[in-house]
């Protein structure tokens, strides 16, 4: 997503009360909405990415398969598909687990807000690495859950929050799709 791009402010109810530029909606700290979405395989293994020195928000860091902010005119689940594509360079079938006040600290200890949008989905197309995704490595939950707790400072702050609600939702959804509890 490109600063310049347009972004809805919210307050703490989640209702829109102004539109800026994004770049203006962080220097200022805004609340702001974004998705994430986690993509599983078949295998039930999910996937990750390290996002590259040049972002301006916790370069070098692993973070979810794909995230970013909802811009002014789309809804979320446009958001959900246009990160995908352009962080993973694949389509996948989307489906909405959660929206809830995502609260973690910023780059320089800040708190930050976002309403977070949380989509999970299942394929076995292999992501793109691109100028926005250094490299991707899958899971399985439960050892990336491990590694998060072992390791913090090599992922994003609210990683571990965002992996437990997206494995619940994931699981939800593999039970709807085979009948059995995964």
């Amino acid at each position: 997503m490109s600063k310049h791009e347009i972004i809805d402010v919210l307050n703490e109810d989640g209702e829109v009360i102004d539109t800026v530029s994004r770049e203006q909606a962080e220097r200022d700290n805004h609340i702001t909405e974004n998705v994430l979405v986690f993509v599983f395989n078949s295998l039930g293994r999910v996937w990750v990415q390290l996002r590259p020195q040049s972002k301006n928000h916790y370069p070098g860091k692993w973070d979810i398969s794909a995230c970013g902010g909802v811009l002014s005119d789309e809804t979320n689940e446009q958001a959900a598909h246009r990160e995908t594509l352009e962080e993973m360079g694949i389509e996948v079938d989307l489906h909405y687990v959660e929206s809830f006040l995502n609260v973690f600290p910023g780059d320089n200890g800040e708190k930050r807000k976002r309403l977070s949008h949380l989509y999970v989905g299942i394929s076995d197309k292999q992501p793109q690495i691109s100028d926005e995704v250094d490299e991707f490595k899958d899971w399985l939950p439960d050892e990336l859950r491990a590694d998060v707790v072992s390791n913090p400072s090599a992922y994003i702050p609210s990683f571990i929050v965002e992996l437990d609600k997206a494995t619940q939702g994931y699981e939800q959804l593999a039970q709807q799709i085979t009948g059995q509890p995964k």
